[in-house]
């Protein structure tokens, strides 16, 4: 068969599908415009891939070098973050400006929940004891925080070790004592003058405590209380609750636990799901090989949040082994869009330990507690705390006109926008290396006087970036030839 000329290629919508991984789709099935790799690339721009945003920090560091262990938008529009001292925990809460001390004297490393009931914060194990736990506080009238009284009474849960509130039907609901693993109590319904009492010995449901496994999540959804186990979820309706597990999916982690526009979302020991009645369903699945990674370890430490379209997890650190190397990722953050069921991965400078969107009264934002002792803006300027972002996308294996055929490219046609010179690789059949292209240098740049050879082949953009977000739109094999069927070298 004689040389014929390569009609042009072109590769384009890039990010339209988000990340697919070959370990779940081969890559003769995977469609033109995903990718099956994405480090800290955006895809909210359809059809083109444009890297995240970066972290700003909100006032001054809180605790230097220590981990945020808790974050609450408490209801007068207060910021609320708890960290850990290594002896002991503090909260502290943002006046619009900086953080101060807010409570003292917590224990250390345990996860602070909060929730809101009438006009108070709750804490239900700030001192995680068998006295004084649950504590509450009114950021717009003082700085105390009581343990005993009106309008919460929580000297009535004295002696109980209680990890988990929620609000549903005007009661709070209470769970997590390890001595009781499956029992959920609830308080009176609240008065007339906004106060609730709690009698632990009599308000309460066991949760089928012959299922072998203890509570670690509640969650208000629809007009359903949701309880969930490692690997059940409880259905309570205030008249009943599920005698045996109908759901036989659960989460290890209460704060993997978020609700978006399309339902309930959560991490199980099998991937990430969504709930939005009767079972839930597998969202994961085209990234299934990078969340086996996440190690066993990590699942009850997973964090999640929202935003208008996004559903967000902290994971950790992740090794990913490809077939010619292995990558490592720090600081992981899946992204999941709901609009789209499009994936792709962030890796930030510092771990993100508490993610939750923050109402100051003046502007909506999300906001992330670290392990470094900073509370962060989330998508706020082009650095990381002044740490540059590093971004990298691959491609799926393109084979133009056939497998068997030998092709030569001989130019392409690349066009970035903001390009700050992005690197340009690729990779052919089955080798190991990466070779270089060039640097896009502009918003379109050509690479002339090639001769690529190959069966099939993979391109990465990569590159560095502390100023405005590089927007990759397009590669374009605008010259080349088709070698035909060669068969020797």
């Amino acid at each position: 068969m004689p040389a014929t000329p390569l009609n042009p290629q072109k590769i384009q919508h890039i990010g339209t599908y988000g990340i697919i991984r070959p370990a779940s789709v081969d890559d003769n099935l995977i469609p033109d415009g995903a990718v099956t790799e994405s480090r800290n690339f955006s895809f909210s721009r359809i059809g083109a891939a444009t890297v995240r945003p970066g972290l700003a920090a909100l006032g001054a560091t809180v605790l230097t070098a220590r981990p945020c262990v808790g974050l609450h938008n408490a209801f007068s529009g207060t910021a609320v973050a708890v960290f850990s001292n290594g002896g002991s925990s503090t909260i502290y809460s943002y006046n619009g400006s900086s953080w101060s001390m807010s409570l003292d004297g917590g224990t250390a490393s345990v996860r602070i929940r909060f929730v809101d009931f009438g006009s108070y914060t709750i804490t239900p194990n700030f001192i995680y004891n068998t006295l004084s736990s649950m504590r509450f506080w009114n950021a717009g009238s003082s700085r105390h925080w009581h343990n005993t009284g009106n309008p919460i009474n929580p000297q009535n849960m004295w002696g109980y070790n209680i990890q988990l509130l929620e609000i549903y039907k005007s009661r709070i609901y209470a769970a997590g004592d390890p001595r009781y693993p499956g029992r959920l109590f609830f308080s009176k319904v609240i008065t007339s003058a906004g106060n609730i009492t709690w009698d632990p010995t009599v308000d309460f449901v066991d949760i089928n405590p012959n299922d072998g496994e203890d509570t670690t999540g509640l969650k208000r959804f629809s007009l359903e209380l949701l309880v969930f186990k490692p690997n059940y979820i409880y259905r309570f309706r205030v008249a009943g609750v599920d005698p045996d597990p109908l759901i036989k999916i659960g989460t290890r982690s209460h704060e993997s636990i978020v609700e978006g526009k399309r339902g309930l979302y959560f991490h199980h020991d099998s991937g990430f799901y969504r709930y939005s009645g009767g079972y839930p369903t597998e969202i994961s699945r085209s990234i299934s090989d990078i969340v086996d990674l996440i190690p066993y370890s990590q699942y009850a430490n997973i964090v999640g949040w929202n935003d208008s379209d996004n559903i967000y997890w902290s994971v950790g650190n992740l090794t990913v082994t490809e077939t010619t190397e292995t990558i490592s990722w720090t600081n992981v953050v899946l992204r999941y869009t709901e609009s789209s069921d499009v994936w792709t991965m962030y890796s930030y400078a510092s771990d993100i330990r508490r993610g939750i969107t923050f109402n100051s009264g003046a502007a909506i934002t999300r906001i992330a507690g670290l392990d470094n002792g900073v509370v962060t803006t989330i998508n706020s300027g082009t650095t990381d705390l002044g740490e540059p972002i590093k971004y990298r996308l691959r491609t799926k294996w393109y084979e133009w006109e056939g497998i068997s055929s030998r092709k030569i490219i001989q130019e392409v046609v690349a066009v970035c926008e903001k390009a700050q010179a992005t690197e340009i690789r690729y990779q052919i059949d089955e080798e190991s290396a990466w070779h270089i292209l060039g640097q896009v240098q502009g918003f379109v740049s050509f690479f002339k006087n090639l001769s690529v050879r190959f069966h099939r082949i993979r391109f990465q953009i990569s590159g560095i970036t502390r100023f405005e977000a590089p927007v990759f739109k397009s590669l374009e094999i605008a010259k080349g030839i088709n070698e035909g069927r060669i068969s020797k070298e």
